[in-house]
């Protein structure tokens, strides 16, 4: 919980009681009714004067209430003396060895009050509220948008106030195993300016979920190219593990970021591509008529870039050269042009055209912003920034980011079978399919990390502890490579050779990695000290909401690794491991 915004309800219980008491609460009352368990245990996270826990004990509730100012506390009490021994002055997430952890309850109450909670806490307060709920248990969160007078994350009084839009939440809630169940949209009772959104959510997972929609564009959509495809693989991966990069509207989806499915279309597009600079043609058409008459729209652009690289080890080097920042001269003129036009391409194309199957007013997918962005697209980071977003609902967003691995893989057969069809059957689907599990070698990034770790006194096991010789230790993938294809930097750390090999595909087990915050933290800032573009783009990209800041990125990293591990076991049953 955020501490300025704990003074300052310190410092203004009495005036703050006053008001909220004054509020019209006849709607929640009716709400909680309806959505939380009859007679049940309940705890309200952020009780503030009382008002909402009073109601709760009214209505026959066993209710618990706790709040982190000790002045919001204190005079809840004083207005409600009923509730004396029921509230406690606890903050969010609760802190080790805390009581309340140690409990059950029937249903969880947060009214207004997870726009008070940082971004790296989020997850651990949405992880203690499932841990603590009981099977099939409700929980009951209510937070605002349109908030006037907020300025970075705070408003004049300084208060934190980051409003969230509530599909972010939903997901929030979603990848740990919860059910939707209902969301209301409300004027504030107080006649301020802002808006309020109610979200009612269960604890389990139904048996099936609807991707209907995206079905309708793999299957009905006209297919007469593979672009449509590789926008929906794209989407996916980047759900996968690059999920931090989106920005999420309010009523409106979510906005991916437009030169992040352009990087991934070059390295899908690229084994396809490669082999026309033997034959000096066309040999794996994208397009129907095999591309006699209308060619795949950059494959000139992105042959030019292959050729440059055909003798510098292709693929793996340009990775590596362009992850890093490392393009200079011709190289980076070419993948400049690559990049831009491939941009062009899906806007122009599967942007504008897929979705036409679906029954609906507006089209499935938008463009906000640039599509091209001349000389800044040589480096993740400034292809990012410089190009626009593809804004689609946000309910498909969340379905990939909860079952996009499986998606990814059917639309890669299906991929390969519409090029088949597409050539005339002069290509084989086994042959496509094995060119689009190509992927840049994992092996100059671990020699990278490896050649760091060397230099390092008293090099550790970061899962055991002990002493690990220059040369005698293995890096370890802390999310496994067969989990998220992720190669970045803070996901490479040094094992005991043993080490790695028993834990091989699994994730370790939260107490480890709590335990090991230290150390892992240590390595990320000797990893980042020589080479901080390449590191903070890998963090910006999988682990933080924001860009990496000088200050304090340790802690929300870390958080974002916690995040990540936890939501990726329960989302796919993956096997824990401890040393």
């Amino acid at each position: 919980m955020d501490s300025a915004s704990v003074s300052y309800y310190d410092s203004n219980a009495p005036e703050l009681c006053h008001k909220y008491e004054a509020a019209d609460m006849s709607m929640l009352k009716r709400r909680l009714e309806r959505h939380l368990p009859e007679a049940g245990a309940v705890l309200e996270i952020g009780c503030g004067s009382g008002r909402d826990a009073a109601v709760l004990k009214a209505l026959g509730y066993d209710v618990t209430a706790v709040d982190a100012s000790a002045g919001m506390c204190a005079t809840a009490v004083a207005c409600h003396p009923e509730l004396s021994d029921r509230i406690l002055c606890e903050a969010m997430p609760f802190a080790d060895g805390s009581p309340l952890l140690s409990r059950t309850f029937d249903a969880v109450v947060c009214v207004a009050t997870l726009m008070h909670v940082p971004d790296q806490e989020l997850f651990e307060v949405a992880y203690q509220i499932r841990q603590i709920l009981r099977p099939d248990g409700i929980v009951f969160l209510t937070v605002s948008s349109g908030r006037a007078g907020i300025s970075g994350n705070r408003d004049p009084d300084g208060r934190l106030f980051v409003e969230r839009s509530p599909d972010q939440l939903r997901l929030l809630f979603e990848r740990l195993g919860f059910n939707f169940v209902a969301q209301y949209v409300d004027k504030d009772s107080l006649a301020r300016s802002h808006t309020w959104h109610s979200l009612v959510l269960q604890a389990g997972r139904p048996s099936t979920r609807s991707i209907d929609q995206i079905e309708s564009i793999v299957s009905r959509d006209r297919k007469d190219a593979t672009y449509k495809l590789a926008l929906l693989r794209a989407l996916c991966d980047i759900a996968r593990s690059e999920s931090r990069k989106v920005t999420w509207y309010p009523g409106a989806g979510v906005g991916v970021p437009l030169g992040l499915v352009a990087e991934k279309w070059l390295f899908y597009y690229w084994p396809i591509v490669e082999p026309d600079l033997r034959a000096g043609r066309v040999v794996i058409p994208q397009k129907r008529g095999r591309e006699l008459r209308m060619p795949l729209a950059f494959r000139r652009d992105l042959l030019a870039l292959i050729a440059e690289y055909k003798s510098l080890n292709g693929l793996n080097r340009f990775y590596v050269d362009y992850r890093s920042n490392r393009l200079d001269g011709r190289a980076k003129k070419l993948a400049d042009q690559a990049l831009n036009k491939i941009a062009a391409t899906i806007v122009s194309g599967p942007v504008t055209f897929a979705g036409g199957s679906l029954d609906a007013s507006e089209r499935f997918f938008r463009m906000r912003g640039k599509k091209t962005a001349r000389g800044r697209c040589t480096n993740p980071e400034s292809l990012c920034r410089s190009l626009g977003e593809i804004v689609f609902p946000a309910a498909v967003w969340r379905e990939m980011c909860l079952i996009g691995h499986w998606i990814s893989e059917s639309i890669i057969l299906r991929w390969a079978e519409l090029t088949a069809e597409i050539s005339d059957g002069n290509v084989e689907v086994s042959e496509v399919v094995a060119r689009l599990l190509v992927r840049p070698s994992s092996q100059r990034d671990v020699e990278l990390a490896r050649s760091v770790y060397t230099g390092l006194p008293d090099l550790q096991c970061v899962w055991t502890l002990e002493p690990l010789g220059p040369a005698a230790f293995a890096v370890d993938h802390v999310i496994p490579f067969s989990l998220w294809l992720n190669n970045d930097l803070w996901n490479l750390l040094p094992a005991a050779p043993r080490i790695n090999t028993a834990k091989s595909d699994k994730l370790v087990c939260r107490e480890t990695m709590l335990s090991r915050r230290g150390l892992i933290v240590h390595y990320w800032e000797s990893l980042r000290a020589g080479n901080q573009s390449r590191f903070d783009n890998d963090l910006q990209r999988s682990l933080l909401w924001s860009r990496c800041s000088s200050e304090n990125w340790q802690t929300a990293a870390f958080a974002g690794l916690v995040e990540n591990v936890e939501t990726l076991a329960a989302q796919r049953g993956t096997a824990r491991w401890a040393p």
